[in-house]
This record gives structure tokens, C-alpha cells and sequence, in this order.
């Protein structure tokens, strides 16, 4: 129950920085591991300029590792070729591991495709490749999510 308190929380608080900024939205998102391991998170991004967005995001393992929690800041140059919305980029980010409590380091790479069926609605598919970085151990490996964005 507290972990889903906190996510509300954290999704209200990305939604509401967004606001402020120019071509934003926030949304949610969902994805899985090749482990089998499901994220659950929030997103929120702002337009830089017309081809750069800023996306942070947050995500909660749900099973297994129950308590890892990630964060990352990515910059996601994109192309715009009607409806859809073609992005990569690189972000940085923090990891948060389950009892012993520990953190460290994530270093991110993404691509995917962004669906605009409606101007206040996008669909978001994506692949993350994450390095993480904690108690001493590299961890590696692809993320595959999907989500929905609202826009401001």
C-alpha cells in the first residue's frame, strides 16, 4: 500500500513540474524484463526545442526484487513523421535495491516510437538498455515497456 501512495505521489509531483514547461506531458508506463521481472512507473517530459524532449521517469519492480526502484533523466532527440514519433536518446539515472538498501548509478539508453492518435493523447513504445551500478556489481540488460502519455 505504501509503495503505491509514494507512486501516486511521485506521479502528482512529475505532473505538476511539467505543467510549467512548454509541450509537456505526464503518463504511465509499464515493462518487462527478459528475467521476467515487471516495472510499473511514471513518466513526464518537456519539449526543449522542437526535435529535444526531457523525460524523467521512475519505475518500481512489482515481483521478485520487490523494492527496486529506478530513476533517470534522458534527453530524446525525435523525429516527427505524422502520426508517429521516431526517438533515441541517453539519460542517467539512480537505483534504489531492496533490503540490504543500497544504491548506485544507472546509465540508460532508449529508442522507440511514439503514437499520436489525438494531440492530448500518445502511446508510447519503448526499449531501454540499462546499466546499473550498485554494491559494487554491474547489472545489465533490455527493458521493454509501453505507456500512455497525456500532453499539455
Amino acid at each position: 500500500m505504501k509503495k503505491w501512495f509514494v507512486l501516486s505521489l511521485l506521479i502528482g509531483l512529475l505532473g505538476w513540474v511539467s505543467i510549467s514547461g512548454m509541450g509537456s506531458g505526464v503518463g504511465v508506463i509499464a515493462g518487462i524484463d527478459p528475467t521476467g521481472l515487471w516495472l510499473i512507473g511514471a513518466m513526464t517530459e518537456l519539449s526543449v526545442v522542437e526535435m529535444l524532449d526531457l523525460r524523467a521517469q521512475i519505475g518500481f519492480a512489482t515481483q521478485n526484487i520487490e523494492g527496486l526502484m529506478l530513476v533517470s533523466l534522458s534527453a530524446l532527440p525525435h523525429v516527427v513523421v505524422p502520426p508517429i514519433d521516431l526517438f533515441a536518446g541517453i539519460g542517467l539515472g539512480v537505483a534504489l535495491t531492496p533490503p540490504p538498501f543500497s544504491t548506485g548509478l544507472v546509465v540508460e539508453g532508449s529508442a522507440g516510437i511514439r503514437l499520436v492518435p489525438a494531440d492530448v493523447v500518445s502511446i508510447i513504445l519503448q526499449a531501454r538498455y540499462l546499466l546499473r551500478w550498485t554494491g559494487g556489481i554491474w547489472t545489465s540488460g533490455p527493458v521493454f515497456e509501453g505507456g500512455i502519455l497525456i500532453n499539455f
